[in-house]
């Protein structure tokens, strides 16, 4: 399986000459799928290196080197080097993670620790059920598994 934001934050930090694992906490997914499958905010170096950030990402953009076929295109953008990576391995990699982790596919500790209550109606056995709570009801039950699934600890009710 290919960490594409480590080999993205191992030539980061080679042109930068900068700790892997801070860049690699930068390195952020663009909220606009136009802009990359990968973004990297040049902002925060700018202090560090004394320049703009337009001209950081400039300069790291000439001294990235990847792997044949790893990235399709990388672009500086305000400030910000987006990363376009080259789709038929990308889906591939992808593929290969959903059919290793199966029904752990997507499974994260992101809530482990933390309590949500989710509020949504139910059936009540005392009154008929009609179709004006099911709509709700599918809803929350759908909620209430997607943050089990994160870890969180869910109440109902």
């Amino acid at each position: 399986m290919i960490d594409f934001k480590q080999k993205i934050a191992q030539q980061i930090s080679k042109s930068a000459n900068l700790p892997q694992d801070e860049i690699y906490e930068y390195i952020e997914k663009p909220s606009d799928d136009k802009m990359g499958d990968f973004a990297f905010p040049c902002f925060k170096l700018a202090k560090e290196l004394k320049k703009a950030p337009q001209v950081i990402a400039e300069e790291l953009k000439q001294n990235m080197a990847f792997e044949q076929g790893l990235i399709q295109k990388v672009e500086v953008v305000n400030g910000y080097l987006n990363f376009y990576m080259e789709p038929q391995i990308y889906a591939q990699t992808t593929l290969n993670e959903v059919a290793q982790k199966q029904e752990d596919y997507g499974k994260s500790t992101i809530g482990n620790g933390k309590n949500i209550v989710i509020d949504y109606s139910a059936p009540n056995i005392a009154k008929p059920f009609h179709i004006g709570h099911l709509r709700s009801t599918v809803i929350g039950g759908a909620i209430y598994k997607i943050y089990k699934f994160l870890g969180y600890n869910c109440v109902r009710s």
